[in-house]
Formats: C-alpha cells, sequence, structure tokens
C-alpha cells in the first residue's frame, strides 16, 4: 500500500537503529512527527531548544553507538540547531539532522522559515558543518537518499549530516522501496608499516603513547591498553581522550594540554625516542598551544581515520590510515609471544596538585571534583561543560576502567556537556551521569532540566555556582591587567531544580556535597558555592591566547 514519503524515511531510520529522537517540533516537520506515531518503538524526546536536542544526541551516540537523530521545523529550528550540529562535526560524532521546509510550490515566494536556495538556503549554512547537506526534494528518491545520509555520517571519520524535507514532500504517497545492504568504508591497512610502527615501540627505550578522541569507542580502548601493556609504555591522554586509558592503570600518565599533569612534561623534558598519536589532530587544546616538547628523537608516528589530520600540526616519520582499533590490532598480530616489555626508562608519577585551601573557608572547585572521586560509582560517567572548572575536573577527576569522560571541546560550546549528560544517561539508563558545570552555562541551557526530569534520568548536575563567569574573567586579567564585570546575580540554583520538579541542594560543605552526591534517584541539581579566586595553578589557555594578541602581529 502507499504511505507518505515521511512514513519510508522513518522506516530508514529504524533499518539503522534508531530508537529514539530529539528535537522540537513545528508545522514544517509536523508530517514526519504524525509519522513517528505509526512506529511506537521510536521514542521522541522533545527538547526546549534545538541546540540541546544535538547536544542529547551527541550525548547518546556516544553512549550507545548508534546515530543520534535531531528533528526540527525549518528557519529558526534549523539556525537553533547549527551551534549543536557543528559541535558534532568537530567531536566526530554521527548525527543525523532532519529538517522540516515549506512546500516546493512556495520556494521564492518569501514563504515563512523558507529555507530554499532562495532563502535562507538552509543546505548552503549546514555543509560547512556536515559531512552531507541536501534537500530531498523529489519524493521517489528520498528514502535512499536519507539512507546514503546515514551512511555517510558512520563513514570514514564519523560526523553529521544534515537533510531538509519539504512538506509537500513529507506528504506525497508512494508504495514502499525497500532498501537492502549497507554501504562501508573499507581500508587497506598497510602490513609492512604496521609491522616497521610496531617494531618501532618494541625496541623504544623511552616510548610514548598519545591517545586522543579518536580511541573513544570501546574496542579502540581495547586495542590502546593491549598495545600499550605488550610495549611497556606510558600513556597520556589529550584533553578531548580523558577516559579513554584507565587512570588507574600502572601506566598511566596523564592529560596533554589544557588542565594537564606535569607528570607529561616532566616526561617529555627526559626525552621521548619513539612517539606514537592515536587520534588527536594535535590542536593547541592538546598540545599546550603546540608545545615543541611533543617531539622524538627517533621516530614520530601517527595513527587516524583521517589522512588529513596526518602531519597536520608536528611532522611524523611514519602516518597509519585506519581506524585506531584495526591498525593497533594489525600491528599487534607481528607481536613476538612471550615478549616481555622492553622499556627501562622511569615513569614518573602522576603528578597531581596539591589541593590549595580557600583562605575564606569555603569549598573550592579542586574540593568538589576531589569529593566526586571519592563517593561516585566507579563506572561513573562524567561530562565536563566549558569554564573554569572544565581544566579542574581534566586533571583531577579518576575516569577508572569502566568509567567514562565526555567534553566537547572540538567546538568549545557552553551547554554541551549539560546536555550531553542528559542524552547519555538516555542512552545508558544503568549507569549515573554526572555533569560538572558552572553557573553561566547552567543560566544558559539549564531549562533542559525539565527534559531530565519529564523523563526521571538519574542524572546529577553539580553546578559550580560562583556567580561570576569565571574563566573569561580571569582570562581578560591575564591578558590584559583589568577585566569588565562578568558577575551574575547569585541565583538559587536548587530551588530552580526543585520549581521543575528535580531534586536541589544548596551546597556549601563536604558533608553536604556527600550527600547529594548519594543521591539514588534523579535528577538532582547541586548548586555548590565555592571560593571563585583558588584556580588551577597554571593557565594554558591564557598562554594560547597571548601568542595571537594583535599586538604582537607587524
Amino acid at each position: 500500500m502507499k504511505s507518505p514519503v515521511a512514513l519510508h524515511l522513518v522506516d530508514v531510520l529504524r533499518d539503522f537503529g534508531v530508537n529514539v529522537v530529539f528535537g522540537v517540533p513545528g508545522g514544517a516537520i509536523s508530517p514526519f512527527y504524525d509519522a513517528l506515531l505509526e512506529r511506537p518503538d521510536i521514542r521522541i524526546i522533545t527538547t526546549k531548544h534545538e541546540t540541546n536536542a544535538a547536544f542529547l544526541a551527541i550525548g547518546y551516540a556516544m553512549a550507545t553507538g548508534r546515530p543520534g537523530v535531531v528533528v526540527t521545523t525549518a528557519g529558526p529550528g534549523i539556525t537553533n540547531a547549527l551551534t549543536g550540529v557543528a559541535s558534532a562535526y568537530y567531536e566526530g560524532v554521527p548525527l543525523v539532522h532532519i529538517a522540516g521546509e515549506v512546500a516546493r510550490s512556495a520556494f521564492g515566494r518569501g514563504a515563512l522559515q523558507e529555507g530554499s536556495s532562495a532563502g535562507l538556503d538552509a543546505v548552503a549554512m549546514m555543509r560547512r558543518v556536515t559531512k552531507l547537506s541536501v534537500s530531498l526534494t523529489h519524493p521517489g528518491p528520498a528514502a535512499s537518499m536519507l539512507h546514503k545520509a546515514l551512511t555517510t555520517a558512520f563513514s570514514g571519520r564519523r560526523g553529521p549530516v544534515f537533510v531538509t524535507l519539504p512538506l509537500d514532500v513529507a506528504t506525497e504517497r508512494l508504495e514502499p522501496q525497500p532498501l537492502a545492504g549497507i554501504e562501508r568504508t573499507t581500508y587497506e591497512i598497510d602490513d609492512d608499516s604496521t609491522r616497521r610502527a610496531l617494531e618501532l615501540l618494541e625496541r623504544a627505550s623511552r616510548p610514548l603513547i598519545l591517545a586522543g578522541s579518536g580511541t573513544r569507542d570501546f574496542a579502540s580502548r581495547r586495542a590502546l591498553r593491549r598495545l600499550a601493556e605488550h610495549v611497556g609504555s606510558p600513556v597520556c591522554v589529550t584533553t578531548k581522550g580523558k577516559g579513554v586509558f584507565p587512570e588507574d592503570h600502572p601506566l598511566y600518565l596523564g592529560v596533554t594540554g589544557f588542565g594537564g599533569h606535569d607528570s607529561v612534561g616532566q616526561y617529555l623534558e627526559a626525552g621521548v625516542d619513539v612517539l606514537l598519536v592515536i587520534g588527536s589532530g594535535l590542536n593547541d587544546f592538546a598540545t599546550n598551544a603546540w608545545s615543541p616538547l611533543l617531539r622524538a628523537s627517533r621516530a614520530f608516528l601517527q595513527i587516524d581515520i583521517d589522512d588529513a589530520q596526518l602531519g597536520k600540526n608536528y611532522p611524523i616519520d611514519l602516518g597509519l590510515v585506519g581506524p585506531a582499533d584495526r591498525v593497533i590490532t594489525q600491528m599487534l598480530e607481528h607481536r613476538e609471544e612471550g615478549r616481555s616489555p622492553t622499556m627501562t626508562a622511569a615513569q614518573p608519577p602522576l603528578a597531581i596538585q596539591p589541593i590549595p585551601a580557600s583562605p575564606r573557608n569555603k569549598l573550592t572547585t579542586m574540593d568538589v571534583v576531589a569529593t566526586m572521586n571519592d563517593v561516585c560509582p566507579r563506572d561513573a560517567v562524567f561530562t565536563a561543560d566549558m569554564g573554569e572548572h572544565l581544566g579542574v575536573a581534566l586533571h583531577y577527576l579518576r575516569v577508572r576502567e569502566h568509567g567514562d569522560f565526555l567534553t566537547c571541546l572540538g567546538f568549545g560550546s557552553m551547554g554541551s556537556g549539560i546536555n550531553a549528560a542528559i542524552g547519555y544517561q538516555l542512552g545508558a539508563p544503568h549507569r549515573r551521569t554526572f555533569a560538572v558545570c558552572g553557573d553561566g552555562g547552567f543560566l544558559m541551557f539549564g531549562s533542559e532540566l525539565a527534559t531530565a526530569v519529564q523523563h526521571r534520568l538519574c542524572t546529577t548536575f553539580v553546578v559550580i555556582n560562583d556567580s561570576r563567569l569565571n574563566m573569561v574573567h580571569h582570562g581578560h586579567m591575564g591578558l590584559f591587567g583589568r577585566s569588565p564585570d562578568f558577575s551574575t546575580p547569585l541565583v538559587d540554583f536548587a530551588a530552580l531544580a526543585r520549581a521543575m520538579g528535580a531534586e536541589g541542594h544548596v551546597v556549601e560543605d563536604r558533608e553536604a556535597l556527600v550527600r547529594g552526591l548519594e543521591a539514588k534517584q534523579g535528577p538532582v541539581v547541586l548548586d555548590v558555592r565555592i571560593d571563585a579566586d583558588v584556580r588551577l595553578a597554571g593557565n594554558q589557555r591564557v598562554a594560547a591566547l597571548k601568542q595571537f594578541k594583535a599586538g604582537d602581529v607587524r
């Protein structure tokens, strides 16, 4: 029997394992929402803002490995979602954004929210932050085009795709057109190169493995650990890669870059003969503004699924293209059974900064994170939003073997950590998710707490409340010696949480913090009042900005 194109599209999503969609409805996308009612096994999560919908979809995709699906109306539904879609692009997360569009007969006539090439030109606008951006302007191939879009999202380096659906196309009735087969990217991994890479690591006396977010999937994490243990190499991680290697493992050296550990710098300063970088483009945040310490006396090796990342920021001696788990697995096929690690140099212990006391006898952000290490479950999922607290979380949080840590530092949008936590919790309801965020971010994006309440999610939001946009305040002070007033009114986030139906507590001492973190139900908002002037020592962000000051340009 004939059925609307919108229903055909829903069935394509189901074939890809989609069982949750996130979005905000509107007139132009209403046929698609109506089609979803025909497939009740797909859960509809109505968010409070389209940007948040994309962030939830990112968290969900990271938790499940399935595509995150965002469904919005035309016009502002698209522009509102753009920041979240851009974050998915820079994080390499498979996401599909399906947006409504006015009927084709209205193209070029100034219709409300028109996004055709004669209006907003939504397809062109989204092209720079997606792997594929198209409009489904013909009913016949609409389902196959969405199939192609989903395949593209998962091919090579993963990322978002964008499709618009005109109203009249969505409602056109067609006979079903079953699609069989899934297109996949294949990699021919060079056997001689993987053998050479392993031999270099096996013979190294001071090797180092630097792992980025390209090793975040569980297969790559397992392969990374097997490789490190085989060659006896210490492992450090980038800011985006935190959590990919268990931080209670004896080979863990620390985080490099923003919020990082001196143990990494100490090891690099003493010299590295073979350095292997896996799944990182080595941007400024990951390298302390492209530190010259990141070098190797014998060989600089790099593995990445995206060959454009190889040698982009540091010259390399050997680049291996392919998924991290497959390249590492092929490397390990060349290992000598029974071989013992050959590393002879001593590895410095993980160097964690002492926690300074507040002269005003208040909690500090460091106190908060240290308490989370003591109280939160070993398999806890942590997310960190943008702000002063991020460096502290990167430095002090301990992510154990079965835990996870997410921060969307590719694009660096406030609100990403708050909402990715909700999406992750939806995708992994058996694990507790803790979002470390600031009062500025929560004021900007905390409305999605209502979604967490509606779906009874056990997410805990640890709001570092200093009544100030603290990172930019200290950044201005460091760069210019003065700062505008970036303070905000002291907001009672606990009362706000209770007004939304969540559990909320004002926290001013460790005992109250422990009680809040131990809460078994959710969602929970902990409004933690801290001393805003007690900070993590060093600030690589300010150092990075100083090198780009306009006054230094000739």
